[in-house]
């Protein structure tokens, strides 16, 4: 019994603190080996940066938490922001153009949403061909060449609030803020728990599963487009192979932050100091000058070991309960 509860006590402690310690770590870690690293200049780049993969991640939590898998999202980020570009590019007013952007985000949310929960196809295959499908579209658009002459789009990555404050990282905040309003302070985020904890029970309790889990892909692809328009705004240009490989960071830093696979678990605060941990081992990375295709192996490494880590938490609290 005591050992029971000394390893109950350890599940909780690692749940409750255990993301908290590796960003501390991290940051003591890069702080010691970089002298470059707490700069100034290289904090401010590295909290611009991070806020396009945290506006991203957020809708990756509110899937996951749902209980369902994205794996379309980079490649909706680039659709999304080329979309915008190259409306802009047409002579379209600003507002226009991240209308469209964001209206791409909601259609490719909802074809998702929509064959996941009425064809009853696993998420992760049918974002996979979302995917192919959405970044094969742009390339092929463009011949796979990026689109220049942003024009007013550039104040989505060089505006400041008060001439100070970076456009960018005021969108994640404002982004961070909604996503927190909804989990926390909506009878929304309270079903989207539940149908993500069980989703049988949900649809006894009188839920509409199919409409929450649709609303979380739609989410998920605004959150997407939105990132992707800022990302090429920051680019100068409709870059089609843009946002590569961003579905996988924000799986990293989701699951890091303590949000489960199997759903019904995550919230706000451990994503983004999960985002936050994985900006930082990426930003260490690059002013370190480690290759890039180094830089790869290491982020594969780390999402293998939080899905051990996940499992293998799950499986402790089967045994405990």
């Amino acid at each position: 019994m005591k050992r029971r509860y000394r390893s109950r006590s350890l599940t909780d402690f690692y749940n409750r603190f255990g993301i908290y310690m590796i960003l501390i770590v991290l940051v003591v870690i890069c702080a010691i080996l970089s002298d470059s690293f707490l700069t100034m200049p290289n904090l401010i780049l590295f909290f611009r940066q991070n806020a396009i993969i945290t506006i991203i991640t957020c809708g990756t939590l509110v899937v996951l938490i749902s209980g369902e898998m994205d794996f379309s999202q980079g490649a909706i980020a680039a659709f999304g922001g080329c979309m915008a570009v190259l409306l802009t590019h047409t002579g379209k007013h600003v507002g226009i153009a991240v209308a469209g952007g964001l209206l791409a985000g909601v259609l490719f949310g909802a074809l998702n949403g929509i064959i996941v929960t009425k064809c009853k196809i696993p998420s992760f295959i049918m974002t996979l061909a979302t995917q192919r499908i959405a970044r094969g579209a742009i390339m092929a658009y463009q011949n796979g060449r990026p689109a220049y002459s942003i024009g007013n789009l550039i104040w989505f990555s060089q505006g400041r609030i008060g001439g100070v404050i970076p456009i960018q990282i005021v969108f994640m905040v404002l982004v961070l803020l909604l996503t927190w309003f909804i989990l926390n302070r909506t009878s929304l985020g309270r079903q989207i728990y539940a149908v993500g904890g069980n989703v049988k029970a949900a649809e006894t309790s009188g839920i509409h599963t199919d409409r929450i889990k649709i609303f979380a892909f739609i989410f998920a692809g605004v959150m997407a487009a939105f990132g992707g328009i800022i990302l090429m705004a920051r680019m100068r240009a409709g870059q089609p192979t843009g946002a590569e490989g961003y579905e996988f960071t924000a799986l990293t830093a989701v699951i890091i932050g303590g949000t489960s696979l199997m759903g019904g678990e995550g919230n706000i605060y451990g994503m983004f100091v999960g985002t936050l941990s994985v900006g930082v081992l990426n930003n260490f990375m690059t002013i370190t000058r480690v290759n890039s295709y180094w830089q790869q192996v290491v982020q594969g490494i780390l999402i293998a070991i939080t899905v051990i880590v996940d499992a293998r938490v799950h499986e402790r609290r089967r045994k405990l309960v």
